[in-house]
């Protein structure tokens, strides 16, 4: 299939053992956006244009997601090793030191860059994510919410129902939200029905709850706290909805600010994309980066 770009022909790198997908435009300060599921860079398409004229702005998929190689190891899906390629691509484009946004699944992979690499950022934004050690942990009432984590985990049959069925689990799912045009949501039915890219995803989850989960579990537990500023991003109808977003990440991180979107649901980078480059255009205003 043919793959969406946001700014041109993709580029590829060869870093952390893996073929990293990836794109770059813009002038200034480095910035790179993370995705989560079940979106490719090209969630970004109508934020990253608005922000090239201040940032070098890059996005890259994913490891097992859009056209990022999809290793056969599952345990190389944790958000650890997903955080390291993305600084092994910031390093093999000749920056140390970047601000990070990261959304859904991509938020996880910030957040731990920003705890293991403080370092490598001025700051860090987290858009519309919950701590996953926090979710596990919640009641039924709450798991509603998150019902697909847990369907991800049934192993034979979730990799039965995404490989042999994926048109109809993704058209379901992305149908559950009508924001998408047409021909966008065709679009990513498209991508992750392809073959094997199931498995990136199921990768993806599996090492959330079997090794991300219990590694931030142990940092609560000692008492360790992203040191960088954080900024929280989330939408007001969004899974966040019930949640105070502050006050859960505030035990996890030294510093950390933000607010919610009112109206906007958990895809707010495609339904408000001029509301989510103003909070990350503030941020920076924030941290004094040119």
């Amino acid at each position: 299939m043919e793959y969406r770009t946001l700014f041109g022909p993709t580029q590829f790198a060869q870093v952390n053992g893996i073929r990293v997908a990836y794109e770059v435009a813009g002038q200034g300060y480095p910035l790179i956006l993370v995705h989560g599921f079940p979106r490719t860079r090209w969630l970004w398409r109508k934020v990253a244009p608005l922000l090239t004229s201040r940032f070098t702005v890059i996005a890259a998929d994913l490891r097992g997601y859009g056209e990022t190689e999809r290793p056969p190891e599952e345990a190389s899906y944790n958000k650890r090793t997903m955080a390291e390629d993305h600084l092994a691509l910031m390093r093999h484009l000749g920056w140390d030191k970047f601000l990070v946004v990261g959304h859904d699944r991509g938020a996880s992979v910030a957040r731990r860059l920003a705890m293991d690499h403080p370092e490598t950022m001025p700051g860090c934004m987290i858009l519309d994510n919950l701590p996953i050690e926090w979710s596990f942990a919640q009641d039924s009432s709450f798991a509603r919410n998150i019902w697909h984590w847990y369907l991800f985990l049934q192993r034979g049959f979730a990799d039965k129902l995404l490989g042999e069925h994926p048109e109809v689990f993704f058209s379901l799912f992305l149908g559950r939200r009508p924001h998408l045009e047409p021909d966008e949501m065709q679009y990513f039915i498209d991508v992750f029905s392809q073959p094997g890219a199931f498995e990136g995803v199921l990768g993806d989850y599996r090492t959330g709850f079997d090794i991300d989960r219990p590694q931030w579990e142990e940092d609560n537990a000692a008492g360790r706290k992203i040191q960088v500023p954080v900024y929280l991003l989330w939408g007001a109808t969004g899974p966040a909805r019930e949640s105070s977003m502050l006050d859960l990440w505030r035990p996890l991180a030294a510093d950390v600010r933000g607010e919610g979107i009112p109206g906007a649901n958990h895809y707010f980078m495609e339904t408000e994309p001029e509301e989510t480059a103003r909070h990350i255009l503030k941020f920076a205003d924030e941290l004094g980066l040119p």
